[in-house]
């Protein structure tokens, strides 16, 4: 006994999956200034680097929106007051969520979020935790074509770092409630080396289908549809989502929801 129990603690522990690397840098704002995105999620768009021939490499910040909710209601005030901005250069101000070559800005601030609305100029000189891009217009997304996948559904805002873990059925509770307040859902897809790749999921004409997967947060599932590339995400059009096995959740008549 001396020896086995020390030996059977050790190989769980070693078993264990840690906790993810994601960072949340609550209570730090950081403004970023880009192009706004909003179908068929919200983005802000921003150029990263200068490639060959000074051509600029650009990536998608997910906008998300305070609390458990996406970032569209916030976006929508917005309009209200200024008309539409989609594709408009914008300056906001929130917290960064990051992880795995993703990342998101919360908009913690709601309506003060939005700092400035403009175009850019070349004499913009960059200030302290603050970018200024020349922007170009935007990309069109890559057609990947049809694909099928296998894995898991939960929130892009706390499997990037606000919760750990940010997945699992510890988690699927809160990625309900977040996924059923409007931020788009992510499907998590691990290889056999556990790296995970994430694609956002809307419905075949880029419609929310947050409603109609809720049942199917947090546990295995299969997913087919048109895949898109839209800069450093991922996006999977599908109206196809398959259970791949039945759990103790399906007993169940009730979702419970974290508060």
């Amino acid at each position: 006994m001396a020896v086995t129990v020390p030996i059977l603690a050790g190989l769980l522990v070693w078993k264990q999956r840690g906790f993810s690397g994601g960072v949340f840098e609550y209570g730090k704002l950081t403004i970023l200034e880009g192009e706004l995105i909003r179908t068929p999620v919200p983005f802000l768009r921003i150029p990263v680097k200068q490639t060959v021939g000074n051509v600029p490499l650009f990536e998608r910040i997910l906008l998300i929106g305070y609390n458990k909710r996406g970032a569209d209601s916030t976006l929508n005030q917005w309009e209200a007051k200024r008309g539409t901005l989609a594709n408009k250069t914008l300056t906001v101000r929130g917290t960064l969520i990051y992880h795995d070559g993703k990342a998101a800005l919360e908009l913690t601030e709601e309506n003060d979020a939005l700092l400035r609305v403009s175009a850019l100029k070349e004499s913009d000189v960059p200030t302290h935790n603050m970018a200024r891009f020349q922007l170009s217009p935007s990309a069109s997304p890559v057609n990947l074509g049809m694909v099928t996948l296998s894995g898991e559904i939960t929130d892009p805002k706390c499997m990037l770092g606000v919760m750990k873990p940010g997945e699992g059925r510890p988690h699927r509770s809160c990625a309900v409630r977040c996924i059923a307040g409007g931020i788009p859902p992510l499907l998590s897809v691990r290889n056999g080396t556990d790296h995970a790749n994430y694609y956002l999921i809307v419905e075949p004409d880029g419609q929310p289908l947050n409603a109609s997967i809720l049942k199917d947060v947090g546990r295995p599932v299969q997913l087919s549809g048109r895949l898109e590339k839209a800069d450093n995400w991922l996006i999977l059009y599908t109206d196809s989502v398959r259970a791949l096995a039945k759990t103790k959740l399906d007993e169940g008549s009730q979702i419970a929801m974290c508060r």
